[in-house]
Formats: C-alpha cells, sequence, structure tokens
C-alpha cells in the first residue's frame, strides 16, 4: 500500500508541493518540490530533507516550513 501525502501551496511566482513518503521500516521522509515559469525559463528544483519523522503531518508539516524559509532567503541550507 502506498502512504503518500503531499500539500500544494502557491507563494509569489513558485509552486511548492511537499510531500511525504513511507521510509523503509518505521517514519516518514520529508520532500519539497519547487516550480516556477514555463518552457526554457522554467525552475525546478527538489529537496528530501535527512530528518525521519513519526507521522506524514510532520513531514509535510517540516517540508512546508522549508518552503517559507526558502521564500524568505531564496536558498535553502
Amino acid at each position: 500500500m502506498d502512504h503518500s501525502y503531499h500539500q500544494r501551496i502557491t507563494m509569489d511566482r513558485f509552486t511548492f508541493v511537499s510531500n511525504a513518503q513511507q521510509a523503509q521500516g518505521a517514519g516518514f521522509l520529508s520532500q519539497l518540490s519547487i516550480d516556477s515559469g514555463e518552457g526554457t525559463a522554467r525552475y525546478q528544483r527538489f529537496f528530501t530533507f535527512s530528518p525521519v519523522f513519526e507521522t506524514a503531518e510532520h513531514a509535510v508539516a517540516y517540508a512546508l516550513d522549508q518552503a517559507r524559509e526558502w521564500m524568505q532567503h531564496k536558498s535553502l541550507a
């Protein structure tokens, strides 16, 4: 069974999709994709964060926090 959860938000001209994938064993991995523009001017990035979370909701919330941080600084640390 696929236990995948996601949430999409748009800020400014960027679309962020946060995702939680069930990790091997227990817990969930947090993922974030960033998309903006079209055609040759399209900007896409994909991140998987190293913490493993107990719930999918926590993993998605972490990715959304990273999206907000990215918008403030236009980069992820």
